[in-house]
C-alpha cells in the first residue's frame, strides 16, 4: 500500500485532527486550499461550513482557494491551525426621542 499524505490540523478546542490528503507527491503538489477546507468540513458540525473554515499555516493565512498547498510550504504532516470566521459587524441603532440625539454603533 502507497504513502498517504496527510496534515495534523488543530482545532479550536485543541482538538486534533489527521486529514488525508491523498496517495501521490503529485497530487500533494496540486491540492489546493479549496480541497483541504472541503476535507475538514466533512469533519465539522453541521452548522460550520467550508465558507466559515480560516486555516493558518506557521504565520501565513491560507487565503485564495485555488491556491496549492505547495504555494505555502505545506507538506506532509504540516500542522495547521483552523478557526472560524465569525458573522456579524457595526449594526446601527437609532435611540428614542427621549434619549440623546445620536446614534449608537454596536458590535455584535
Amino acid at each position: 500500500m502507497g504513502k498517504i499524505y496527510q496534515v495534523m490540523v488543530h482545532g479550536l478546542r485543541g482538538e486534533k485532527m489527521i486529514i488525508d490528503l491523498c496517495n501521490t507527491e503529485e497530487q500533494m503538489q496540486s491540492m489546493t486550499v479549496l480541497q483541504l477546507k472541503e476535507k475538514i468540513a466533512t469533519r465539522l458540525p453541521e452548522s460550520a461550513g467550508k465558507e466559515d473554515v480560516r486555516l493558518i499555516f506557521t504565520d501565513k493565512h491560507l487565503d485564495g482557494d485555488t491556491m496549492q498547498l505547495s504555494e505555502f510550504g505545506i507538506q506532509h504532516m504540516s500542522v495547521i491551525q483552523m478557526v472560524l470566521r465569525v458573522h456579524g459587524g457595526l449594526h446601527h441603532l437609532h435611540l428614542p426621542a427621549l434619549a440623546p440625539a445620536h446614534l449608537l454603533l454596536l458590535l455584535h
